[in-house]
Order: C-alpha cells, then structure tokens, then sequence
C-alpha cells in the first residue's frame, strides 16, 4: 500500500483548482472518557491556502468528500475508532455523495450558530435516518434550539471549559427534550494531554487526551528505565554496539515484538523510505531507520512497562488493551512532522537526529513523570539542548511545529519569521499527511492497531 495521501499533489497539478477550495486535514483530536478511553475522533479542517482551522466551510464540503473521505485516509483517520466527528455544514453534498463513505462512521459537529436553510434541514433529517450522528456547541446552537426535529438529531452537545458552570442548566433542560444526549468538554488551549481526571468527569467526554496518573518514585527510578534512557543516549548519538542494542531488544518481549513488527511491514517501509531521483538504485531501510525503529520500540517499551508500575502502584488490573496510547501516538506524529521540516532545512549532522529530537519532547509521557523530572536525567542532556536557544535550526523547527500542533499559529508564525524560516503551508499540509500516514503504520506495526497481517506494496 503506497501512502494514501500521495494524491494529493495531483490535485493541485489541475490548473482548473482554485486552492482555496481544498479541504486539508489540519489535525486529528481524540475524543477521550475520564479514563482515558478514546470514544472517536475529531478532525480539524482547512482551506488549502490557510491556517486557518475547525469547520468545513460549505464550498469546501466537495474537496473534503474527494481529496480527504477516500477510503484509504478514512482507514488512516479512524485508526481503531469507531467513528469521525467531522465540523462542517450539512450540504446536500453529502447525500448526494453519501455511496463514497460509511454513514455509520461520521458524528456531524454542525456549524456554530447555524441557519436551518431547507437544504441543510433535510439534509440532516435524511442523514439521521442513515445512521449519522450530531454534535453541537450548548453556546452556538442557532436554529436548532428553537426546531424540536432537528434537535432531536442530536446526540452530542459540546461545551467550552472555561463558560461550562454558566451553560449548565441549559444542558438539563436539554436532556428533558433528548434524554441520551452526551456533553463534551473541549478547552481552547491544546496539548499532547488537554485534561486531567478530574476535570474531564465533568463530562461524558472530553475534546483532546486524559492524562494518566503518574509513577510515584519513591526512591530512585528503577533500573530498567535508566537502561531505556541510556539507550535512547546511544541512539541519539550514533554511538552504540549494535549487539549489545539487540540484547536489550531481546531481553524486553514488548520492544522486541514492536521491533520485528516494524522492519516486517511493507507498508512502513514504504513510507519509510526516502524515495531518491535514480529509479535504478536499491532502496530499502538504511542504518538510520533502523536506528528510529529500534528508539519507537524502546520508547514503546518504556511507555507500556511505566503504564504498568502505575496500575500496581494504584492497585489497579493492567491490561494492553486499556493502555491510553493517545500521548505516544502523539510522540510519533510529532517526531515525523520534526523529521520531515527538517529534511530539507537542516544540514546532514543535523536532520539525522531531527526524528528522535522530536519524538523524545513528549519523553515524559513516556515515563509517566513530570516533564522537569524527566529532563533532569543525564541521558537526555544531548536531545534537551534541541529544545533551548543554543539548539540551532533544529530548535527553531521543534518550537515552530510544536506552536502548530499547539494550535498556537501567531508564535508559530513569529518564531519562524525571526529565524528567517518560510512556511509553505502545501509543504506543510504534506507533512501533516504524510506524518499520520506514516505513524498509522507504526501503530500497526507495534499492535496497538490490532489486525490481520496483510501487507500491501
């Protein structure tokens, strides 16, 4: 299977496309329990030539259904959801198009303050018989608050933090109307986790990842988690023995299992490998991706083993699969977004270390620490000096990427322009694909997304 997202550029080749009427995945946000259980996902969309993001806008509902809803990115952006909530407008568009995606699949967050024109009334009537579910903000319902039938559709009501005390009792009034209706909370600032316990069972769910309780150290950190970190250290610097990494490969079932699942996926490779201009040289796996593979499958280790000491510090069952795998599906995304801005910004020292630079800045997630205690130990001295000042081109694209990801555009913008840093945002909307794709296929590959082994050229 090539990368799903390939298309794409060939979508822009036809002069008779006007960018500004693509849709683009600009992010993909799980949609969590308290427990931190991912109910489904919400994406995040734009127009072709902007940064800005959230809802589909009405003329860019047919590129959404073309270029974003194949069935290959679906299997990319549901990983093992059920379901997409996907911002948009009820056009007819999607009923006349409704063959091309799964009905069942897609939760409709419908436009903030909406006008039920004829068109999006029955479009939403229709849709609801199909099986489509929706979702609404509590503070911009529009129209749908006064029209019982359409309110009827609605099985999710959305509600900002910050003002959530204030709309509360409209909510209870709203469950009289529809009883089965859940609320989710939603903050405006983002991050690799958005909310604690606590403040997400104020909820049915919540908009953005639960953070998990951390390990309580109550002496030193245990010792295999130093040998991860060392290892990581080894990694980093290209100085390791490869047999003495293969050891501690073997010695770890979970590393070894993720790292065979890895160098066996045809689909990874695929999208692994760097595609060169001489179709007659032998492209495979070099030294370097085997070097990423073997820090995701100890970061992989590390994340699921720390899981672990906190189940049985909590005195609570472990299972892999209650695991919230969301932080380090994260770590990935964002270390392949690093990666690929800094191929063709960084010099050769540089970008070789640009992919586990940037999967280690979420390391504390890892560990199930506070980021301050995690970047105290020593063996993460050399990857934290990418993230301060002094950390050269490199530094400028981990803070540039981490504003994006941050939802943070106008730093994002102003730390690029100060560094003498263009961003091309076809460039960028190819990473943001390019990276999911990519980081599905490792998901895959580890088991976290469990199928049948079918690989595909």
């Amino acid at each position: 299977m090539t990368d799903s997202w390939a298309l794409r550029g060939k979508v822009l080749q036809n002069d008779d496309v006007n960018p500004s009427l693509l849709c683009r995945v600009y992010d993909r946000i799980a949609v969590q329990n308290a427990e931190g259980q991912t109910a489904f996902y919400c994406l995040e969309l734009s127009a072709g030539n902007t940064f800005n993001f959230g809802f589909c806008r009405k003329e860019n509902v047919p590129s959404l259904l073309r270029d974003v809803f194949t069935f290959n990115n679906q299997r990319v952006l549901l990983g093992k959801a059920p379901a997409l909530m996907i911002p948009t407008v009820p056009t007819s568009i999607w009923l006349k198009q409704v063959r091309k995606y799964d009905v069942s699949n897609v939760i409709m967050w419908l436009e903030n303050s909406i006008e039920l024109n004829p068109e999006y009334k029955e479009t939403i009537l229709k849709l609801r018989k199909m099986g489509m579910k929706f979702a609404i903000r509590v503070d911009a319902m529009g129209e749908v608050g006064s029209d019982d039938e359409v309110l009827a559709c609605i099985d999710y009501l959305l509600i900002d933090y910050a003002t959530a005390a204030e709309f509360m009792s409209i909510v209870e009034q709203l469950k009289k109307k529809i009883p089965d209706v859940k609320t989710i909370g939603f903050k405006r600032e983002m991050s690799v986790v958005s909310f604690n316990r606590t403040e997400a069972k104020n909820f049915d769910f919540v908009l953005g990842t639960v953070a998990s309780d951390n390990y309580q150290y109550k002496m030193e950190r245990p010792r295999w988690q130093h040998e991860m970190l060392r290892t990581f250290a080894q990694l980093f610097s290209s100085i390791y023995d490869y047999k003495e990494i293969s050891s501690v490969v073997a010695s770890y079932p979970l590393m070894s299992n993720a790292m065979k699942g890895m160098v066996a996926s045809k689909h990874l490779a695929n999208l692994t490998i760097k595609k060169g201009s001489n179709l007659a040289d032998k492209q495979g796996l070099t030294q370097l991706d085997i070097r990423n593979f073997l820090a995701i499958a100890v970061a992989f280790n590390l994340f699921v083993l720390s899981d672990k000491q906190v189940c049985e510090q909590n005195k609570k069952p472990f299972s892999l699969d209650n695991v919230n795998y969301e932080p380090f599906i994260h770590s990935l995304y964002f270390g392949k977004l690093v990666d690929l801005f800094a191929q063709n910004l960084c010099d050769d020292i540089t970008a070789p270390q640009a992919f586990i630079a940037g999967f280690l800045r979420f390391a504390q997630v890892m560990l199930h620490d506070t980021k301050e205690a995690t970047f105290d130990e020593f063996p993460l001295n050399a990857i934290t000096s990418c993230y301060s000042e002094s950390g050269g081109q490199l530094a400028v694209i981990i803070s540039v990427l981490l504003a994006l990801t941050e939802h943070r555009i106008d730093d994002a913008l102003n730390i690029a322009s100060d560094a003498g840093v263009t961003l091309n945002k076809e460039d960028i909307y190819g990473y943001i694909s390019h990276a999911m794709t990519w980081t599905d296929a490792v998901e895959r590959a580890v088991g976290i997304i469990k199928e049948k082994r079918e690989e595909e050229e």
